[in-house]
């Protein structure tokens, strides 16, 4: 399976007749983006630009899309939500750099979330060096919650293939292919390259309290394997809306920090043999079922010696990190695990984690908890909500885990914490 990723560097984006890409230029006909993302669900949608070092603050953020398609089968772009059920993976992408679609929410949400333009708050995360083109669908009346993210997921995976569309005939600044050629890797003195595998666990519990994979909640799912290129190339979505702070958006699964890395290395100093997802359950015979699983799949038929170890989600699901890691180990697999220090307000490291095992002697934290002053702004997009937890105008204190990006799961955190 070879997936060829062709990038296109935006370096300005403008509203005006023609949606196209010119001299790095995205030009998006706003009109014509709002008729394609309207639903009866919602009663007007606005559409706005943030730009890096502008006085502006994004409020009630929710998801975060990459502008992407398959320009070969389009239908195929997010295929199950948005497009058809086919296996992605494969083929040619086109995906626009410099540029994110920002979803907003228009209902009250438990968490808020929110991504200064400037200021302390944008030193913390990438999507405020992201030319931002600002989603707010306002619903209609007797719309609730669950039928409300759903069109607002539609809409936001419409815009970002409408905007990437733009760019089927545009020259691109960067190709890079992923090929997962797996048998007879050797290092330079020809001994065989160790065998990592990737168990991700995701996080599904309910309807908009999930990751969609080819459409499914994956609430039911039970360990598999998945091939890399199909999660880099839209098949996993976040539809997480109501604890969006435990769960990274849209746009860094499809680019997936770990997975990435683990390619670039592939071939180098490691044979990166593959993925298993698994779902993180909330009842203890389950965690036990799909831990036992999740390494049987990374032992016998990945043949992994060695497995790093994710999660999304909040609390429990690190007891999900633990048991996967103990059945590694039992199996003679070497574990690593990543893990964000978010379980305590303390500070203390010793707070953070909820297990203690003697296996897991290799853990990686992808960051910690960090409250900063924020200033007042000039503007503000998107929804305010007069309780929500970070204020969205005037000098407040807020958190890196409130400003969307800031702290990754899956590494992609641009601050993290040492402890020597």
């Amino acid at each position: 399976m070879n997936l060829q990723v062709s990038y296109v560097d935006i370096k300005n984006v403008v509203f005006g007749p023609k949606t196209m890409v010119e001299s790095g230029t995205l030009h998006i006909n706003k009109e014509e983006l709002i008729a394609k993302m309207m639903d009866a669900r919602f009663i007007d949608i606005d559409v706005d630009l943030a730009f890096p070092g502008e006085s502006c603050r994004i409020g009630s953020v929710c998801d975060i899309i990459q502008p992407t398609i398959k320009p070969d089968e389009e239908e195929a772009t997010f295929p199950g939500v948005l497009g058809e059920m086919r296996q992605v993976g494969q083929g040619r992408t086109i995906k626009l750099r410099g540029v994110a679609v920002i979803e907003t929410y228009d209902f009250k949400a438990p968490s808020g979330a929110f991504i200064d333009m400037s200021g302390p708050a944008a030193e913390h995360t990438q999507f405020s060096q992201t030319i931002n083109v600002v989603l707010n669908p306002h619903p209609a009346e007797g719309v609730d919650n669950y039928n409300y993210a759903e069109a607002l997921k539609n809409a936001s995976l419409t815009a970002a293939v409408y905007l990437a569309s733009a760019a089927k005939d545009y020259p691109s600044d960067e190709v890079e292919n992923f090929t997962l050629e797996r048998e007879s890797l050797v290092d330079s003195d020809g001994r065989p390259l160790p065998r990592v595998a990737y168990i991700y666990q995701i996080f599904s519990h309910r309807k908009i309290i999930e990751n969609l994979f080819y459409g499914n909640g994956c609430i039911q799912m039970l360990p598999t394997i998945v091939h890399p290129n199909e999660i880099l190339d839209g098949a996993l979505l976040n539809n997480d809306y109501e604890q969006l702070n435990n769960a990274d958006p849209t746009y860094m699964l499809q680019n997936q920090p770990i997975i990435t890395e683990l390619y670039r290395r592939h071939g180098i100093d490691l044979n990166f043999v593959g993925v298993v997802m698994s779902n993180t359950p909330a009842a203890m015979v389950d965690k036990e079922r799909n831990a036992m699983l999740a390494t049987g799949l990374a032992k016998h038929f990945l043949k992994a010696e060695a497995v790093i170890i994710s999660k999304e989600g909040g609390g429990h699901p690190q007891v999900d990190i633990a048991l996967c890691c103990d059945k590694a180990e039992a199996m003679g697999i070497k574990t690593q695990i990543i893990v964000a220090e978010f379980m305590t307000s303390s500070g203390k490291s010793d707070e953070a984690i909820l297990f203690n095992t003697p296996n897991a002697n290799a853990i990686v934290t992808s960051g910690c908890l960090e409250d900063y002053e924020i200033p007042a702004v000039e503007r503000v997009l998107g929804t305010p909500f007069p309780d929500i937890k970070t204020p969205l105008e005037g000098v407040c204190m807020a958190g890196n885990r409130n400003t969307r990006g800031a702290l990754s799961q899956l590494g992609d955190s641009w601050y993290t914490s040492i402890k020597y």
